[in-house]
């Protein structure tokens, strides 16, 4: 169905008919109206038919466009800081060079506009639609986004420092190289989401939904995951080095080459996932779960890992020198050249080495024989 023609209104005539709205107690009606580079600071727009309008390097500073219809209008280079568009439907706006830092934009509806370079900062976009919208370089730090709608938006390269994202959708978003440092990202769900190369410093994923997305080359430093879910997820030459990942479900993740480096992995469940290479030097493996999990190469040097299941993993040529082994259990795993000594499997019961695969020199070194130490 074809959109109602717009007819242009010059711009006195748009400014008579806001003062009327105004003395008349009803919403104004400015479909298609021309107010470029028009001063309309703290103006009440709240409600109005805006749909079209050009507002090109209009100064909206602190005005009222609460529940105003938007759709389409151009706002390129607008200033709108500190302005109220709460509830606005604001679908394919054009706000290329807009400065919105500060604007109260709660469950605005931005479904597929470009603001790409835009300023956000400081805006509260709590529950705000977003699905599809460009966001590329965005300025978004210290952004209110708790339960927006971001899912399929395109974020590359945007500053989301400080931003609250709690229980936000990010499912399919595309986030490479975004700076996520000390966000606050808990209970929201990133199915499927592109974060390669981002940048998630003290970042808290606690409880939030990673499956299947896209970490490769991210930056995860002292970030906060505990209980995350990140089945599937791509974080192969990831760095999680001092990040706390204590019960996070991680089961086929690709860990590839990744830096774990002093992380706290305590209880995650790492069955089937690939960790070949992967630094896992003095990380906190208590209680985890590595069945079926490939290392080969892996450095496991000063890990504590008592308790762990490795039944079925592969250590081919792992570093273990130093590590905790209390109470381990290597079934079925595959320890051959594994670099470490007796003191490192002095823990570890006899029935907790069934049916291993090892070569004779390492059972030498580890002073196992036919299974016996």
């Amino acid at each position: 169905m074809a959109e109602p023609v717009i007819y242009t209104q010059a711009g006195e005539r748009a400014l008579e008919e806001i003062i009327l709205a105004q003395r008349n107690g009803r919403i104004p009606m400015l479909d298609g109206a021309d107010l470029s580079r028009t001063d309309l600071r703290r103006t009440d727009l709240s409600g109005g038919n805006i749909r079209g309008a050009d507002l090109t390097e209009a100064n909206l500073a602190g005005a009222y466009l609460c529940g105003a219809y938007l759709r389409k209008a151009n706002l390129s280079r607008a200033n709108l800081t500190g302005t109220n568009l709460n509830k606005a439907v604001m679908i394919g706006v054009n706000l290329i060079g807009a400065n919105l830092r500060g604007a109260h934009m709660r469950s605005t509806d931005l479904r597929e506009t470009d603001l790409s370079g835009v300023s956000l900062s400081g805006a509260d976009l709590t529950a705000a639609k977003l699905v599809d919208a460009v966001l590329i370089g965005a300025d978004l730090s210290r952004c209110d986004l708790n339960e927006a709608d971001l899912s399929g938006a395109n974020l590359s390269g945007a500053n989301l420092t400080g931003a609250d994202l709690s229980k936000a959708n990010l499912s399919k978003a595309i986030l490479t190289g975004a700076n996520l440092s000390r966000a606050n990202m808990s209970g929201a769900q990133l199915v499927s989401a592109n974060f390669s190369q981002a940048m998630f410093f003290r970042a808290n994923l606690i409880d939030a939904n990673l499956n299947l997305a896209n970490l490769s080359k991210a930056d995860l430093g002292g970030a906060y995951a505990c209980r995350a879910s990140m089945r599937g997820t791509n974080l192969v030459e990831a760095n999680l080095s001092l990040a706390n990942f204590s019960g996070a479900q991680m089961a086929r993740a690709y860990l590839f080459r990744a830096n774990l480096h002093k992380a706290d992995l305590s209880k995650v469940d790492f069955a089937k996932a690939n960790l070949v290479g992967a630094d896992l030097s003095e990380a906190d493996l208590s209680k985890a779960s590595l069945r079926g999990a490939m290392l080969n190469g892996a450095n496991l040097s000063g890990a504590y890992m008592r308790a762990v299941d490795c039944s079925g993993a592969n250590l081919q040529g792992a570093q273990l020198a130093g590590a905790v082994l209390t109470n381990s259990i290597f079934i079925d795993a595959d320890l051959q050249r594994v670099q470490a000594t007796r003191q490192e499997f002095a823990d570890v019961e006899i029935d907790a080495l069934d049916n291993i695969l090892i070569d004779p020199y390492t059972a030498k070194q580890l002073g196992i024989v036919a299974g016996i130490f």
